[in-house]
């Protein structure tokens, strides 16, 4: 737990997200790993050799402005507070993705990781622009990509914005999905949605991380769902 409290005492709206960069980089700075960044500043990452990969993506940024927060604990809930107490968004979307991550670097020995910068809506500018500008010859090794990037502790996003089909409604084992309590549904646009809206030829989902009340002040994360998540995309990768 003291990796997502660290994590969510780190600012990082769109557009500020060095803070971040560096710290994920910091925490997997004792594993062997291949790091490339490209000009608008999305980090992609390689651990070891293969013909193709699992993938796994999350943001960098949140959707909160710069704020001091303290990262309070209540049995399996957390949220944070700033310094009057009230209630700020801890910017569990998606820092709960990038924990995952930081997780899976450090336990699987074959796994490619892109985190995209600028995920979030800001104003009149769209979303997505770290991964609507990325070079897409970085997934031409990838088996699939999954994000965890989505609400809740249930969902599997196989379709997501515009009606965009991201994977076959079978492409988790039944088995997998029913044993983490995970559902395949419909959703809305991520960085995933939007690498497959550019061409992108291998299945991806966006996978339910245990956080709640996304974008508001009220912001919070049941611990323990998004323990089952890492959970979830580890047996995944092991699996497919």
């Amino acid at each position: 737990m003291e990796l997502l409290k660290q994590l969510y005492g780190i600012s990082s709206k769109s557009g500020m997200e060095e803070r971040m960069k560096s710290f994920v980089l910091d925490c997997v700075s004792d594993v062997e790993l291949s790091v490339e960044t490209d000009e608008i500043g999305n980090l992609f990452i390689t651990k070891g050799e293969a013909e193709l990969y699992p993938c796994i993506a999350a943001h960098l940024d949140e959707i909160h402005s710069p704020c001091e927060r303290t990262v309070i604990i209540e049995g399996n809930r957390i949220f944070t507070v700033d310094r009057l107490w009230n209630h700020v968004g801890c910017g569990a979307d998606d820092k709960n993705g990038l924990w995952v991550i930081i997780n899976l670097l450090h336990s699987e020995p074959i796994l490619k990781v892109a985190l995209f910068v600028q995920e979030e809506r800001t104003g009149d500018i769209p979303g997505c622009r770290g991964a609507g500008a990325c070079d897409l010859s970085f997934f031409s090794d990838v088996k699939f990509v999954l994000e965890c990037d989505r609400k809740g502790c249930s969902d599997v996003v196989y379709i997501g914005k515009g009606e965009t089909l991201l994977c076959e409604q079978d492409f988790i084992p039944l088995n997998l999905l029913d044993y983490y309590g995970y559902e395949m549904v419909r959703g809305g646009k991520t960085d995933v949605v939007e690498l497959k809206m550019r061409g992108l030829d291998v299945s991806v989902c966006n996978i339910s991380c245990g956080y709640y009340d996304a974008h508001k002040n009220s912001e919070y994360t049941k611990f323990s769902e998004l323990q089952n998540c890492l959970s979830f995309v580890r047996d995944i990768l092991q699996s497919i």
